[in-house]
């Protein structure tokens, strides 16, 4: 039988180090990777692809990592085992952590602003009483950004109007209040652009305050766009 030497400094020497070269390696990669996508605008779909699938890497890194942090500071081997330079401490493992958190913000920042510039758009929303009634012609205009003439987007929105209703705030879908709506989610389905229009009643004792779209695209690029539009401000 041989007797293995039990090293707690040796071990938390190898799992800090372990755990900080997969951290700066996955940011890395991501680096490199984002670099290559983008050389070409041909590209840009892939792009997001994986600038996603490194996000979702870089953001099950940072849980590891904090789960680690805490196991350590638990066990207290951490404040046991520190050596005179201070170079393995707490205080630097969250360094790391904090580091690591910033990177995954500029990373979804930058996926944000390239969604925003592509993808599901509102062109105009309307919205017409008629002959001083209770009743509203309304009509939504959505566009596909940058569309190239081949893709369908695909996708569904939501219109909701909100007001006051015995004292309580409450909403109503354009399925509720139009018979032209068959359904709550809306489909999208086109090329470049598609109109949303109909009548809406506005149901007695209600009081309409705005109207709120929320626009989910599915594909070739995942979206959400959500507005309001005070009921004040539309068209008469």
């Amino acid at each position: 039988m041989m007797v293995v030497p039990y090293r707690p400094a040796q071990r938390l020497f190898w799992l800090i180090g372990g755990i900080s070269l997969i951290s700066f390696g996955v940011i890395g990669g991501f680096a490199f990777g984002y670099y290559q996508i983008h050389k070409t605008e041909g590209s840009f779909l892939i792009g997001l692809e994986e600038q996603g699938a490194a996000i979702e890497s870089l953001s099950a890194e940072n849980i590891e990592l904090k789960r680690q942090v805490t196991m350590l500071e638990r066990s207290g081997v951490l404040e046991q085992k520190v050596n005179e330079n201070g170079e393995l401490t707490i205080s630097s493992l969250r360094d790391q952590l904090a580091t690591l958190e910033q990177d995954l913000t500029y990373y979804r920042n930058v996926v944000s602003k390239q969604t925003d510039n592509t993808g599901l758009m509102i062109s105009e929303w309307s919205l017409k009483r008629i002959n001083q009634s209770n009743r509203y012609r309304y009509k939504l205009a959505v566009r596909q950004q940058d569309a190239d003439g081949d893709t369908y987007l695909n996708g569904y929105v939501n219109i909701d109007v909100v007001g006051m209703l015995d004292g309580q705030m409450v909403s109503y879908s354009l399925k509720e209040i139009s018979k032209e709506q068959e359904q709550k989610d809306i489909k999208l389905r086109f090329k470049f652009f598609q109109y949303i229009e109909g009548e809406l009643t506005v149901p007695d004792d209600f009081l309409p305050d705005y109207v709120r779209i929320v626009g989910t695209e599915i594909a070739p690029v995942s979206k959400t766009i959500d507005r309001d539009y005070s009921w004040l401000n539309t068209k008469d």
